[in-house]
């Protein structure tokens, strides 16, 4: 099955989803996510192995919908086909994003609009097929959670609330991840503007110096001794030092070297594996 991500052109008989009510505040918070083209699948596969546990599926997949296409965080698409992308006409997830409850179908060859769907139709030809949305607090499905398989199934409730919980969870480390990125990119606005009002002739390596040296980085002297000119940075022990002019900047833009350790920890340890766990007992 020819399954490349700029297939563009869904079959004839193939009738898109309507688009959801709210449309436009959901592709602006998919594309504010800043995961669409990140390949980080290792970050968040342990979910599509979770969801074949819990469903017993062989077919497993993960991902966001924008306006043009379905980009896949992570997927075991059982070898048939590997892919990164679909366009959004080919994707059955287009007729999930109109709902925050699940969309499970025991047998897609009777589905009235999904029957004519390529993955129907065609090799890999999937009968079951099951989405639970990505929902954000205030009601916004970025994407889907989907199990599928080859024969009809019917889903125990404890495996719909199952992946439930974990769409939930996938739901929530994504919106970590965007408050973060958010915080840290309000951070350096102000850190940015700050030195502008105050040093306007700061070049990037140096204020990525001063980053370096507030996060317990490896550090470039050459730029370092731009800043020991403005008091920000003191050369005089056997490592650089911030000042008490470094160490107020420091604080007032909230760089204290703890702060970054505990975002490298959380990025590792942002999956809580004994709860995930918790979801197939």
């Amino acid at each position: 099955m020819s399954m490349r991500g700029d297939e563009t052109l869904p079959p004839p008989d193939f009738e898109a989803a309507p688009l959801p009510a709210n449309e436009a505040a959901r592709t602006q918070r998919v594309h504010r996510s800043g995961v669409m083209d990140v390949r980080q699948e290792d970050r968040y596969q342990i979910y599509v192995d979770m969801a074949r546990l819990i469903t017993a599926c062989p077919v497993a997949y993960t991902g966001l919908l924008d306006e043009d296409r379905q980009f896949f965080l992570a997927k075991d698409f059982d070898g048939q086909f590997d892919v990164t992308e679909l366009a959004r006409p080919l994707t059955l997830c287009q007729y999930a994003l109109g709902s925050t409850q699940p969309m499970i179908v025991p047998d897609l060859r009777e589905h009235p609009k999904l029957k004519t769907n390529r993955l129907v139709t065609a090799p890999p030809n999937w009968v079951f097929w099951g989405a639970y949305p990505l929902v954000t607090q205030d009601g916004l499905v970025l994407g889907t959670l989907c199990t599928a398989d080859y024969t009809p199934r019917i889903m125990e409730p404890r495996q719909v609330q199952g992946m439930q919980s974990l769409a939930n969870n996938l739901v929530l480390l994504l919106t970590l991840q965007m408050q973060e990125r958010d915080a840290i990119t309000e951070r350096m606005a102000k850190l940015a503007a700050y030195f502008h009002r105050t040093h306007p002739d700061l070049r990037p390596a140096e204020l990525e110096a001063f980053l370096s040296l507030c996060s317990g980085q490896p550090l470039d002297k050459q730029w370092l001794d731009r800043l020991a000119q403005w008091d920000i940075v003191t050369l005089a022990g056997k490592t650089p030092e911030l000042t008490a002019l470094g160490r107020t900047i420091q604080a007032e833009h909230g760089l204290h070297a703890a702060t970054f350790r505990r975002q490298t920890a959380e990025q590792k340890t942002s999956i809580d594996i004994e709860n995930l766990f918790a979801m197939i007992d």
